[in-house]
């Protein structure tokens, strides 16, 4: 499956928090259809904002572009890289977790468009990551408490307002939420 972040894994992307997690940290008060649907798009938000899946632990697949001579992977957690190609070739590398990987043959990167191939696994064990866990809910439980439908009307202007649902998830990324999720955030990440 190719990511919203450019580069493939295998499988589908779970949520951040799944369904009966969510239902025991809230005593069980949403519809279940509602609260995956909820729980889906907080941890989309989540994961865009940070720039990269974040959670589970998953094999991953990026063509990387070179910078400065490194390559950048879409991660601050990188567990191992199991491979890394050039034009197909196998190319002599090394690597930090934090996602940066360079040649240690001292030839230059080709600068082709998906010439270089790297096979890694990279993400965060969920139990690691409470507080990622506790953004996602209070997001999607901000979202399902907001009544779907309309909010207020008028009749001869003919002013009709609906309240907020899970589309407007995105927009419930606070100031707040930022400065929690900032130690997951991707370095040079286009989120915003």
């Amino acid at each position: 499956m190719i990511t919203a972040w450019g580069y493939e894994i295998d499988g589908n992307l779970p949520p951040l928090l799944d369904v009966e997690a969510f239902d025991s940290m809230t005593g069980g008060k949403y519809d279940g259809v509602s609260a995956e649907q909820a729980l889906s798009a907080a941890s989309q938000a989540v994961r865009n904002y940070c720039g990269w899946h974040v959670s589970p632990i998953l094999e991953c697949t990026a063509n990387p572009m070179p910078t400065r001579g490194m390559l950048r992977l879409p991660s601050n957690c990188v567990v191992d890289v199991e491979s890394v190609t050039e034009h197909g070739v196998d190319v002599p590398f090394e690597w930090l977790r934090l996602g940066l990987v360079r040649r240690t043959d001292c030839n230059p990167w080709s600068r082709s468009w998906g010439a270089i191939e790297v096979n890694y696994t990279a993400g965060l064990c969920c139990d690691a990551v409470p507080d990622l866990a506790e953004a996602v809910r209070s997001i999607a439980e901000g979202v399902l408490a907001v009544s779907a439908g309309v909010a207020s009307e008028s009749a001869d202007g003919v002013s009709i307002s609906y309240s907020a649902n899970a589309s407007s998830v995105a927009s419930a990324l606070t100031d707040q939420f930022k400065a929690a999720l900032a130690p997951y955030k991707v370095v040079g990440s286009h989120a915003a």
